[in-house]
Formats: structure tokens, C-alpha cells, sequence
């Protein structure tokens, strides 16, 4: 999954009037926090990153529908767990 940081979106925002705005409704979002993404206080959520990208014309990798449910109904400890266990198996070339 491609990194959605505040360096990443100052490079593809052009500064136009409504960009955020029109950005924070395609993700489903206050506009409020895309500033906070933009001056990085907030990072994009994983099931953003999706929409992110689309709104940006930009290509992504498939995401599985039903991992992305599961991936939500984690707690932040869960997911952290669930990666290192993923990175783990990756690794090994499983």
C-alpha cells in the first residue's frame, strides 16, 4: 500500500479553490482533516487510502473487499499484530 503522508498530498494538491473540500467529500471526511493530514498531525486511515488515490486518478493495488471489513473491526493493537504477522510470512516467501 503506497504511503499517503503530508508530503504526498502538498505534491498533488495544486492549491485550486475547493481542492480540500472536494478531496475531504470523496474520502467521506470533514475538511478539517485533510488539513491535519496536509500539515501532518493526521495520517490517512487504511480505508481512505483507497479513495485517496482514486480521487487523485492514481493507480492501486486491488484491496480484498472482505479483508478491508476485518481490517476495520480491529483494534489498533489487533492491526499492529495482524502486520507483523503478515510482514513475517512475507519474508519467508510464503
Amino acid at each position: 500500500m503506497e504511503k499517503i503522508d503530508a508530503n504526498w498530498l502538498k505534491t498533488r494538491l495544486s492549491g485550486a479553490r475547493g481542492q480540500k473540500a472536494a478531496l475531504a467529500a470523496a474520502i467521506g471526511i470533514g475538511s478539517d482533516k485533510i488539513s491535519k493530514m496536509i500539515s501532518g498531525i493526521r495520517k490517512a486511515q487504511a480505508e481512505e487510502i483507497p479513495k485517496i488515490l482514486a480521487f487523485f486518478g492514481e493507480a492501486s493495488q486491488e484491496v480484498d473487499p472482505e479483508l478491508l471489513v476485518i481490517w476495520q473491526k480491529l483494534a489498533p493493537q489487533e492491526r499492529v499484530f495482524l502486520l507483523n504477522a503478515a510482514k513475517g510470512l512475507a519474508a519467508e516467501g510464503h
